[in-house]
């Protein structure tokens, strides 16, 4: 079975505001990693990790075909698959996409898409000055991060 997972590291990273509001759940977490791998295109494997759940959480699963979305674009990216040849856009689709599965992926799937969380970590760690102590604070300065990936891409 496979699971989304939050490396550890990031956990201890994010100690200081992961429970505070706005965030309700760990998966808060794992998305603005996540959402950093994406627009930095950064992906890394972590074998230190902590099981978050097989399927997405309440809280985001209206928003799961566009996580999966950005996940096969990510994937584009990183293959060099040209997105007009169908059959290669295709081949990938199925190898990221499961949509009878328990969360819509593949195992391929869930794996890459934890290798973008971990790489997107890896991005945020790198780009601050020091882990975040306060949520507002962290809140103001994550777009700007997020831009700066994205203008680096």
């Amino acid at each position: 079975m496979a699971y989304f997972r939050l490396r550890k590291d990031a956990e201890k990273w994010f100690r200081e505001i992961g429970d505070a509001p706005p965030f309700k759940v760990k998966w808060d977490v794992y998305y603005l990693c996540l959402m950093a791998g994406f627009a930095s295109g950064r992906s890394s494997e972590s074998t230190a990790a902590t099981d978050l759940t097989e399927r997405f959480v309440e809280e985001y699963r209206p928003a799961r075909h566009f996580i999966i979305g950005l996940l096969v674009i990510a994937e584009l990216k990183f293959t060099g698959v040209n997105r007009t040849d169908k059959a290669q856009v295709r081949e990938l689709f199925k190898k990221l996409v499961h949509p009878n599965g328990t969360n819509d992926l593949t195992d391929f799937g869930m794996r890459r898409m934890n290798a973008y969380a971990s790489g997107g970590y890896e991005y945020l760690a790198e780009n601050r000055e020091q882990r975040p102590f306060h949520v507002e604070e962290f809140l103001q300065s994550y777009p700007a991060l997020i831009a700066k990936a994205i203008d680096a891409g």
